[in-house]
């Protein structure tokens, strides 16, 4: 269907009298040239502009005319042509894209080469060499060389340690000065005044009072037994002199067997200076040791008392070693 073919036509608006008249006024009164062209030069603007006012309008209604009566087929030839004018621009990223493949093909290739095992992700990219032309490559010298195999990206071990995100907010706090940790220590169990005012091993030595303070109080206690006569109050008395003396005791045989070793040390000293080796006691010989020397600060009696209660003892547990006797039936 031909478009219609639009007439514009010049509106002629009428001169008026009172135009006809000034002009004859001027024409009596002799006027220059000049002043007459510029009245008609003016008349003729005046003309021109109704004329494109009045053939705006009319060509605006011709248009949507004109509009109406286009097919569809047309329309979508003139979307098409637009697209395609669209797709002009992304030309030259399909180039480089295409550039980027031929160089990931020959990265690939060098990898086979050299027995470089080739990732899942590589090879699942088709990329065909000749897609791009031998002269588009040598035309431009920076996509001539193919990247070393240090730049290639590696995939992450799962075995790799753990990486702290940028992300992570760090604690604005600043310790500007460094103060020292104030310790409250008492110099009487310092380990640095310790060996200078008790040389050795004279600890127990410098707090015997305390064992001194101990015996008495134990003394008193023994005293109050004797005078209370409330049952429960009796036996409250009974158990604490019973583990205060049991603390003595033990107290003392720790330090017989501290004695026991002291006295060992001095001895192997004195052979290690005559060229002898060192003899080192075993646990049962210490053991032993402390038995001897405990009873030879014993009197007779209380020698024969331990030795009794000792031998109870063994009886009983010989008792408990002893199988039952199994019931015979006669």
């Amino acid at each position: 269907m031909a478009p219609n073919r639009v007439m514009l036509t010049r509106n002629v608006r009428p001169i008026d009298v009172r135009e006809d008249e000034e002009i004859g006024s001027l024409d009596g009164d002799s006027v220059d040239g000049d002043e007459l062209s510029q009245v008609s030069d003016d008349r003729s603007d005046g003309s021109d502009d109704s004329a494109a006012d009045g053939g705006a309008s009319e060509e605006g209604g011709d248009a949507e005319v004109q509009l109406g009566s286009v097919s569809f087929g047309a329309l979508k030839q003139a979307q098409d042509s637009l697209a395609r004018k669209r797709k002009r621009g992304s030309d030259e990223t399909d180039e480089q894209n295409g550039r980027l493949e031929v160089l990931r093909a020959r990265l690939r290739e060098l990898r086979e080469k050299k027995g470089v095992p080739v990732k899942a992700s590589e090879s699942k990219i088709r990329v065909k060499a000749t897609d791009v032309g031998d002269d588009e490559l040598d035309d431009n010298s920076d996509y001539d060389s193919a990247p070393s195999e240090e730049d290639a990206p590696t995939a992450r071990s799962k075995h790799a340690p753990m990486a702290q995100s940028s992300k992570h907010q760090v604690t604005r706090k600043r310790q500007v000065i460094d103060l020292p940790n104030r310790r409250l220590r008492d110099p009487r169990f310092d380990a640095l005044n310790a060996h200078a005012q008790h040389p050795g091993d004279n600890t127990e030595k410098a707090y015997s009072f305390l064992r001194d303070y101990q015996t008495s109080e134990i003394a008193d206690l023994k005293a109050a037994l004797k005078t209370t006569a409330d049952p429960d109050a009796k036996d409250k008395l009974k158990t604490t002199i019973g583990a205060m003396e049991n603390r003595l005791r033990s107290k003392a045989a720790k330090e017989r067997e501290q004695e026991v070793i002291r006295q060992h040390r001095r001895e192997e000293k004195t052979k290690v200076e005559q060229g002898k080796t060192p003899y080192y006691l075993k646990r049962a010989e210490l053991k032993e040791r402390v038995q001897v020397k405990r009873f030879e600060g014993m009197k007779g009696k209380e020698r024969e008392k331990v030795v009794e209660k000792k031998r109870k003892r063994e009886d009983q547990r010989e008792k408990r070693r002893m199988p039952r006797a199994r019931r015979v039936d006669v």
